[in-house]
């Protein structure tokens, strides 16, 4: 369980939790055999870099949260029901693991701008959980068009 006592934590939590995904998101795009899908997560992986980018610079916001409101997420025990580690990681486990990833990536920002108390951070967090949106999107459509409409 991830206790935030301070928005500095909060913020650095989020930077750990985007590079985790840039580390992950490359590793994927170089075991993928499909060009596109390589493109795609690199892309996910420079979006991710510049998303860490964004986190950095609101360490100077001066910001209050409502540490009241923000809980636990459970973020961390709903990650990685498959192993990303494998060497034989298939396709469609490699689209399962990425929706899961940007899904709990999307709560976890949805329920950080809850917590904001003012508004410049409020709109940073929602627009940090409006991208994991886009990306999941992404992927989802990727695993609609390819997994199961072979299956």
């Amino acid at each position: 369980m991830k206790i935030f006592r301070t928005f500095e934590e909060i913020i650095d939590y989020a930077i750990e939790k985007e590079m985790d995904e840039i580390e992950f998101y490359s590793e994927i795009a170089n075991r993928m055999d499909r060009e596109n899908m390589k493109g795609l997560f690199r892309n996910f992986a420079l979006e991710k870099t510049a998303r860490m980018l964004r986190l950095e610079k609101m360490k100077d916001v001066k910001t209050g949260f409502d540490f009241d409101e923000i809980q636990d997420l459970k973020i961390e025990g709903s990650l990685e029901d498959i192993d990303h580690a494998k060497n034989d990681l298939s396709y469609q486990d490699a689209l399962i693991i990425a929706m899961k990833r940007e899904k709990a990536k999307f709560k976890f920002y949805l329920n950080m701008a809850g917590s904001a108390l003012n508004k410049e951070c409020k709109d940073t967090f929602i627009a940090l959980a409006n991208e994991e949106a886009r990306q999941k999107l992404k992927i989802e459509i990727e695993y609609d068009e390819h997994i199961l409409l072979e299956n």
